[in-house]
């Protein structure tokens, strides 16, 4: 019975000395920064834009043709980008976009394609294009013609005001040109 009292004042000892008094006089900062555990507490990371996003444009022009555009979010393929506020770590996960477009000429398909920036990888280096997102893409009305469509689409940087535009060509046979287009005039 002694030695039953014995392991049973030893249990109680050494629970009742567990009870955190070393950390009494410690910040929470100190205490997480001993466990690891402070970096995972100060970082904060967004999504641009937080949930799926998509745009549906159909368009038909006077010259009988038919644009279908179905402009997304990909939620698994974005660019980072690391700021630094007040303690926090904030991460920006940006998506990336693409787009699927249908021309139609007299109702007849003639091109269906899917446009994201590895196929525009020759008109730039690949530093620009590991970094970049696909802002906009737009019918050109004004560059269209009877026997052709124009639409023009524009990757940029996040954070930064460097952008690449392009126009993409497509005829009534369905050939395809692509050429990089500078929409910010220069003025003296």
């Amino acid at each position: 019975m002694n030695k039953l009292c014995l392991i049973f004042v030893l249990f109680l000892i050494a629970f009742t000395s567990c009870d955190g008094r070393g950390r009494k006089h410690r910040t929470n900062a100190e205490i997480l920064t001993e466990s690891n555990l402070l970096k995972s507490f100060s970082e904060v990371v967004k999504y641009i834009p937080e949930h799926y996003t998509e745009i549906i444009t159909d368009t038909i022009l006077s010259n009988n043709f038919r644009i279908k555009i179905k402009y997304y979010s990909l939620n698994n393929d974005y660019v980072s980008s690391n700021n630094s506020s007040n303690e926090a770590l904030v991460i920006n996960h940006y998506k990336n976009f693409e787009a699927k477009i249908q021309v139609l000429n007299n109702n007849n398909i003639i091109t269906e394609n899917i446009i994201n920036k590895h196929i525009f990888s020759k008109f730039e280096n690949p530093e620009f294009w590991s970094k970049a997102i696909m802002q906009f893409i737009w019918v050109d009305y004004n560059a269209s013609t009877k026997t052709s469509v124009n639409i023009n689409t524009s990757f940029c940087l996040p954070e930064t005001e460097t952008c690449k535009d392009y126009a993409i060509t497509i005829n009534k046979f369905g050939t395809i040109q692509i050429k990089e287009i500078n929409l910010i005039l220069n003025t003296i």
